[in-house]
């Protein structure tokens, strides 16, 4: 634990490639012994799938990145090269293909490492290429879109509810590329893991009330924060006028909506006593999103 908390720190503080990358393989390479602790049947042939992804993907990351902050290259194949080993890492379109049937072999622990503290190195190093090569804005953008669409209809698609929150931090991790242009990726990364972390606390505590409450506020209905965060990144694409992207993002959230209500349903069916009433604050809390809106203008 101590070393996947010093692998990102350390790929985020420090200014030279290699440091970063080795900091990312720090995280990943003591992340694997958690992995395999998990008491579920699946779970060596999950460990051994996603390693197996993750360690092309870092070969991928390492040649693309020497490339571009080390020798300072910059030519269209490596650029390519690079966005693909971070859909890879972080599992958006075009490498989310493993990301349900991962999450679908782990435990609730194992899903929080994955989606959580091992997506942020990645992501800051999104950031530091965009910024080098703002060219290619409009392309993550895109990408980003096609994301979240995918993860609502692969969403649909599981009737696991560990595969659909793999399918639903596809979607999630498309606004998150989307927000990456505009500076608000760590607002809506920081409120997206909160709930999540919440939610996957609350399916480990078999309370499913809570759990219901958590899994609604991913979903991005008015009343709780994550529709602040969204509603934060379409007024920012309307400031760019990609009017397509933004029908295309709200298509993907209405979609999406549906298997969170049916998750949610089943959910409430199965609950049976309301256990933890500590956090019933962090429910109240969410649940004043919607006031939030009002001194919301829009501006980044």
């Amino acid at each position: 634990m101590y070393f996947l908390i010093l692998g990102p720190l350390m790929s985020i503080s420090s200014s030279n490639w290699v440091v970063c990358w080795g900091g990312m393989e720090l995280g990943f390479f003591s992340l694997m012994p958690m992995l395999l602790m998990s008491n579920l049947s699946l779970s060596k042939e999950v460990v051994l799938k996603y390693f197996s992804i993750q360690a092309f993907s870092s070969v991928l990351l390492f040649f693309s990145g020497m490339m571009i902050f080390s020798f300072f290259i910059e030519n269209t194949i490596i650029s390519i090269m690079f966005m693909l080993s971070m859909s890879l890492k972080l599992g958006f379109f075009p490498g989310h293909f493993w990301v349900p049937s991962v999450v679908a072999g782990l435990d609730w622990f194992s899903c929080c490492l994955i989606m959580g503290p091992l997506k942020v190195a990645p992501l800051a190093l999104f950031v530091v290429f965009l910024n080098s090569f703002p060219s290619f804005q409009l392309t993550v953008m895109c990408l980003g879109v096609l994301s979240a669409i995918y993860g609502s209809i692969l969403g649909n698609n599981q009737t696991n509810i560990r595969a659909m929150i793999g399918a639903s931090s596809i979607s999630h991790t498309g606004w998150m590329i989307s927000a990456l242009i505009f500076g608000q990726v760590w607002v809506y990364f920081l409120v997206y893991m909160v709930t999540l972390f919440m939610f996957l606390l609350m399916m480990m505590k078999l309370d499913y009330f809570n759990a219901m409450m958590n899994l609604l506020s991913m979903s991005g209905l008015p009343p709780f924060f994550v529709f602040v965060v969204k509603i934060n990144v379409l007024f920012n694409m309307a400031q760019m006028n990609v009017w397509p992207l933004i029908v295309l993002l709200i298509v993907g959230s209405a979609i999406s909506l549906v298997f969170y209500l049916k998750f949610s349903y089943s959910l409430i069916l199965s609950s049976k006593s309301y256990k933890s009433l500590y956090l019933y604050i962090f429910l109240m809390l969410n649940m004043m999103g919607a006031f939030f809106i009002f001194f919301f203008d829009g501006r980044p």
